[in-house]
């Protein structure tokens, strides 16, 4: 495994994409932000988006986010944006440690 991973923890999360279809995505989770030129080739790096509400920590994944920033998620497939209500963010229904 490349050392850029060294201090990150395996997690899943599941969306749903404007189409209806579930997935679940596997990759490596930091709560820090990073350079996106820093991620290894052959990987992408995305951010989640914290809620204004204590409810849902894991609000949604960005491919960059500004405020309200609560981690990195680094996968080795791409996340399907495709048509949504904003173009570019896909709301985390659950994200687990595995």
């Amino acid at each position: 495994m490349n050392k850029f991973f060294k201090d990150f923890d395996k997690y899943y999360i599941g969306i749903v994409t404007a189409d209806g279809r579930k997935h679940c995505i596997r990759g490596w989770y930091q709560d820090r932000r990073f350079n996106h030129g820093d991620c290894p080739k052959g990987y992408n790096m995305y951010e989640f988006r914290e809620s204004d509400d204590s409810e849902n920590y894991l609000a949604s994944i960005e491919p960059h986010v500004s405020v309200n920033h609560s981690g990195t998620f680094v996968t080795r497939s791409k996340i399907p944006f495709g048509e949504n209500a904003n173009g570019y963010s896909l709301k985390v229904r659950y994200g687990h440690y595995y």
